[in-house]
């Protein structure tokens, strides 16, 4: 008995998958490592290059790339198998970093994060694909596990360790380690897999490469689109007011029709459960990353904090996301505890906008926001696994791909659209209490439709 269950815990790590396993766990962590430094270190990043109006666009390129880029994973790997979307995606990642190290301006860096997002969409999900072929079933749940920890080291060390290094060094070597890191991971990941091939990669070649159509597909088209008008929103902010106002209006517009035919319908209407669930997922992330992302600008410009401590306040509050988790992980995965826990989260969510918003408008001390900023951690925290598993639990067998998607995807264009008013408040001539203003009031609407969803949820 003792020796089967030595072999069940020994299974996950065997000579088979061991490079396979160490090479997925070192590309996630220089990923992951790159997504919380950034924030630390962009500020500094975009004076050197240009002035603040750039600063959300040069955040949520990636986010606005990462859209189509994981329907074209998806499409691709199911079509030609995981081995080529990997090479491209991985290419186009390192491509982007790289001209994150050496841009000779915001442009430069900007079309880096771009294609950081492209990549980065696409390899996420040939990453899950691979872990599909080559990890047994038994032991996939350890392999989530460890993908877990390859994010949340970075999340606790990656801003306070980017700080110092921008302090010590400068900006671009953050991106350079990322950089080197990654290929060499990349490069390994490649050797592991090498020889893994399946009929669906024959089948791809004796049919023909018809079709680029095939593999971006409707949905790829339509994320396409989102994607550029996610990129004008934000390039509205870098012309004059009467035009800006008009570009806005004309692309949130076009942005709303799209994202009706992405969504599943009734999403923008809070039309059903699993739809306002959608939403609000969308709603809380857009205001967290625009409260940490604008919060550590203003710690930087405003108040004077070197980049380490602006790092620090946003690693604390990794601190309460990793500590709300595992409280809720105490509780049932019932409808009921679902509601109500996640009521409760968007109140725990909206303390960090509201002492931010105290902090800008009045003279308290940082203690107040670090504070603040645990709390909104730990309501995420808790609101995540729990928005997620609702969802699934209301969703239909045939529809659970359909509606795990869309809250991803409701996300990345909640926090593009967000961002990108952000941007447009501060050249427009507003202030960062106007932006926190906005954030707080947006935490209030996501706690009404919370209760909204929680009623919902109670509804045959």
């Amino acid at each position: 008995m003792t020796a089967d269950a030595s072999d069940r815990r020994d299974q996950l790590w065997t000579p088979r998958t061991r490079p396979f396993i160490a090479s997925v766990l070192a590309l996630m962590t220089f990923i992951a490592f790159e997504s919380f430094a950034v924030t630390t270190i962009l500020p500094v990043a975009v004076a050197d290059l240009a002035d603040t109006g750039w600063y959300s666009f040069a955040y949520a390129a990636t986010m606005t790339t990462t859209l189509f880029g994981m329907v074209i994973g998806g499409n691709w790997a199911d079509r030609s198998g995981p081995r080529r979307p990997l090479v491209v995606g991985g290419t186009l990642f390192l491509l982007g970093l790289l001209l994150n190290v050496v841009p000779v301006d915001i442009t430069v860096f900007v079309c880096g994060r771009l294609l950081q997002g492209a990549g980065g969409g696409i390899d996420s999900v040939i990453l899950y694909v691979l872990i599909a072929r080559h990890i047994p079933d038994a032991s996939r749940p350890r392999m989530f596990g460890l993908l877990t920890t390859a994010w949340l080291v970075p999340s606790l060390a990656g801003p306070v360790v980017a700080g110092l290094l921008t302090e010590l060094t400068n900006w671009r070597v953050i991106f350079g380690i990322v950089l080197v890191g990654s290929a060499a991971s990349l490069l390994s990941l490649l050797r592991a897999t090498r020889g893994a091939r399946d009929a669906s990669t024959v089948a791809s070649r004796t049919s023909g490469r018809r079709a680029w159509t095939h593999i971006v597909g409707r949905n790829g088209a339509l994320a396409v689109l989102a994607s550029g008008l996610l990129i004008v929103l934000h390039l509205s902010a870098q012309v004059n007011a009467p035009s800006s106002a008009a570009v806005v209006v004309c692309a949130s517009f076009a942005l709303v029709v799209t994202a009706r035919h992405i969504l599943p319908a009734g999403t923008l209407l809070l039309r059903g459960a699993p739809q306002q669930l959608i939403v609000l997922r969308a709603s809380l992330g857009a205001g967290v990353t625009t409260a940490n992302l604008y919060l550590t600008l203003y710690l930087q410009s405003e108040r004077g904090f070197p980049p380490a401590s602006a790092g620090l306040v946003i690693a604390v509050a990794a601190g309460g996301w990793a500590l709300g988790a595992w409280c809720q992980g105490r509780f049932p995965s019932t409808h009921v505890s679902h509601r109500r826990l996640i009521v409760c989260a968007t109140f725990l969510v909206a303390v960090g906008p509201a002492g931010v918003l105290t902090y800008t408008a009045t003279a308290l001390p940082l203690w107040i926001v670090v504070v603040a900023c645990v709390v909104m951690g730990t309501g995420m925290g808790i609101a995540y696994p729990r928005v997620s598993s609702a969802t699934l639990a209301l969703a239909s067998p045939d529809e659970r791909g359909a509606y795990s998607s869309a809250l991803q995807t409701g996300e990345s264009m909640g926090i593009g659209v967000v961002t990108a008013l952000a941007a447009a408040v501060l050249v427009g001539g507003g202030t960062f209490t106007t932006i926190f203003a906005i954030l707080t009031g947006l935490a209030c609407a996501t706690i009404l439709v919370a209760c909204v969803s929680g009623d919902a949820d109670e509804r045959p």
